[in-house]
């Protein structure tokens, strides 16, 4: 009699992409964290964006599991973490983490993910809840959240924060790679966007990810708040129409110029809206409007290239 060897099945790989930029102390408290995940088959790739302050020194010396890739300049969040993403296609990665250097892990976070993702291939994009620090004990309200997670729950989501973003690698084969025009900030919207249209589910769990918020661009607000202007305006070109866009111009407007317009600005998004006085204000928006104007053909050729791979991946995928 004969009979075939026992098939054991083996988890999904998944591939963690920690970005990095001149964030060595950052990276002190990240890569342990992100090490103690709990999930049986997963392997971190630190992507380096042509730091200054040690950091590719300080994960070769003592992080030696880790994968370390060295860009020769900075790519940003979008071209860093596709240099990541194409790492963890070639190893044939089922799932990629896209993960900034300021956040800590619940350990439990790829394997709660992982099993969302395996229920349902029409989810595309797992996102987390993202704890921001209050006040000077930044770990008390992280650890607290930790303890007090009774059991996974799963909700559809618009967005998805990038800071900690899990993606099933098929939908980067699907709609393509992060979008480079963005450098950095609103190319994680435009991803989720994207994989909508391309008819991914996208969800939010409740796991928490501790986020400090305090990386290199919080050092630098006023050109942090230049790019968040232009890309926002470059997202509502890629994806809204005429009013669409002139609302969103508008909106930018009366947040950055109209002082009797109120703002949270303990939100870090609003607070780049509103990063100086009236005048300064005035004069990021003005950069913003002319840098998409000059931009705007390349802006709207992506947005073409962009609807041929989320038309094609419809059809392809009609149960989607």
């Amino acid at each position: 009699m004969r009979t075939d060897a026992c098939k054991v099945s083996l988890p999904p790989l998944v591939c963690v992409v920690v970005l990095n930029y001149n964030g060595l102390d950052h990276l002190k408290y990240c890569l342990p964290s992100i090490l103690a995940t709990d999930y049986p088959a997963f392997t971190v790739i630190v992507v380096d964006n042509a730091s200054s302050d040690g950091s590719a020194d300080f994960v070769r010396q003592n992080y030696p599991q880790v994968n370390l890739i060295i860009s020769d300049t900075n790519r940003g969040w979008s071209g860093g973490n596709n240099l990541g993403i194409g790492f963890a296609r070639r190893c044939g990665a089922e799932y990629v983490v896209l993960a900034n250097n300021d956040i800590r892990v619940d350990p439990r976070w790829v394997s709660a993910a992982v099993g969302v993702a395996q229920q349902d291939p029409r989810v595309g994009i797992v996102g987390f809840q993202i704890i921001e620090p209050r006040g000077d004990d930044h770990d008390a309200g992280f650890a607290q959240a930790m303890a007090l997670w009774s059991g996974l729950r799963v909700s559809e989501a618009k967005y998805v924060d990038g800071m900690a973003m899990f993606v099933r690698t098929r939908v980067f084969d699907e709609i393509g790679m992060i979008d480079e025009g963005f450098f950095v900030y609103a190319e994680d919207n435009d991803l989720v966007l994207r994989a909508r249209k391309a008819g991914y589910r996208v969800v939010a769990t409740n796991v928490p990810i501790w986020h400090k918020g305090q990386g290199y661009w919080g050092r630098a607000p006023l050109r942090a708040a230049a790019l968040q202007m232009r890309n926002n305006l470059r997202l509502s070109i890629k994806h809204d129409n005429l009013w669409g866009i002139l609302y969103q111009i508008a909106r930018h407007f009366a947040k950055g110029c109209l002082p009797w317009v109120s703002v949270d600005l303990r939100d870090p998004v609003a607070r780049r809206l509103r990063p100086s006085n009236i005048v300064i204000n005035g004069v990021l928006l003005l950069y913003a409007l002319a840098w998409n104007l000059y931009h705007l053909p390349q802006t709207l050729r992506r947005r073409r290239e962009d609807m041929k791979h989320i038309y094609t991946a419809r059809s392809r995928y009609k149960p989607f």
